[in-house]
């Protein structure tokens, strides 16, 4: 099984209401930006930011962990139980057949449950993908470049994409994201791409969206000093560090003491799934054509990377 594509959607559709109605003009300035913390790296050339699922990873991998040791411990269990049933002393040897048959029978489910899940997990893109999926920004060649799920990128300009809000879930209320529709004509998508930020409150989202506007369109100056772009991931080629993602993990959370209490122990079980996700994955490299399209200047007075971060988060 292939890992899915987690950052585009394929697929001609046409252009609906809503994405008429949140359709988001690139020369028109909204609200002040804000990067949300999800700046890997910025420079004049381009502007890298993760996907939306990063900050969780692990939480569906505490899952299989758990589902795969059940699967391993009962497979193992089967065997040797049927095993000592089959050679003891004293049994009546005309149940050979069905214990032979209940033996296959059920290792055979625990095998399809250790593998399922590993299939599982893996076409979610928790175990043997890619420890994150970026979006590059390039304001020199005014190209979007939009690294697939399956290891591909998307290259998509910037001036011709049209984007739009989208609902990413509806939990009682909808949450919003920003995403870009790469058009086959005027009324029909041909390709969706999904940026990493998502809220309940319309304006955070809107806030995001003229982060990544803004340094297209005024440049690298114009959000050095925007809200949430204090930090850069420390992930551009290489993994996190266990402290890292524990931070990652619970960032969203540390506003509030009592809630931040209340979910540590679904943290601690996360996390336990965010190591194995670690050991599994790799770090997405961009082919070598988009390395030299986004090229930096030598001296570029606007490099942001992990490297001006704080002791311990670089």
């Amino acid at each position: 099984m292939k890992p899915r594509n987690l950052k585009t959607f394929k697929g001609e559709r046409f252009l609906t209401q809503k994405d008429c109605e949140w359709h988001l003009r690139i020369d028109e300035p909204i609200v002040a930006p804000h990067a949300s913390a999800l700046a890997i790296r910025m420079n004049s050339t381009y502007l890298e930011m993760v996907d939306g699922y990063y900050a969780n990873r692990g939480v569906m991998s505490a899952f299989g962990v758990f589902a795969a040791i059940v699967g391993v411990v009962g497979l193992v269990m089967n065997i040797f139980l049927s095993a000592v049933e089959f050679f003891s002393s004293g049994r009546n040897h005309n149940d050979d057949l069905s214990i032979f048959l209940f033996t296959v029978f059920t290792t055979f489910l625990f095998s399809m449950l250790t593998f399922g899940v590993v299939l599982f997990n893996r076409w979610i893109g928790e175990w043997f993908g890619y420890t994150h999926y970026p979006i590059r920004l390039n304001r020199r060649n005014r190209m979007v470049y939009v690294f697939r799920g399956d290891g591909t990128v998307l290259e998509a300009p910037w001036d011709a994409t049209y984007f739009t809000l989208y609902v990413v879930k509806n939990i009682g209320v909808p949450w919003l994201g920003v995403c870009g529709l790469v058009m086959k004509d005027e009324t029909t998508v041909q390709e969706q791409f999904m940026f990493g930020y998502s809220s309940s409150i319309k304006e955070n989202c809107l806030r995001h969206w003229e982060f990544m506007r803004r340094y297209m369109e005024d440049g690298p100056s114009a959000v050095m000093n925007a809200d949430g772009f204090r930090y850069c991931l420390p992930i551009a080629d290489r993994k996190e560090t266990p402290y890292q993602g524990w931070v990652a993990l619970v960032a969203s959370d540390a506003w509030n003491p009592v809630f931040k209490w209340l979910m540590f122990p679904i943290h601690v079980v996360s996390f336990l799934g965010r190591i194995v996700w670690r050991a599994t994955s790799k770090v997405p490299l961009w082919p070598a054509d988009v390395e030299a399209a986004c090229r930096i200047e030598p001296g570029d007075p606007y490099v942001r990377d992990s490297s001006s971060d704080p002791e311990g988060f670089r």
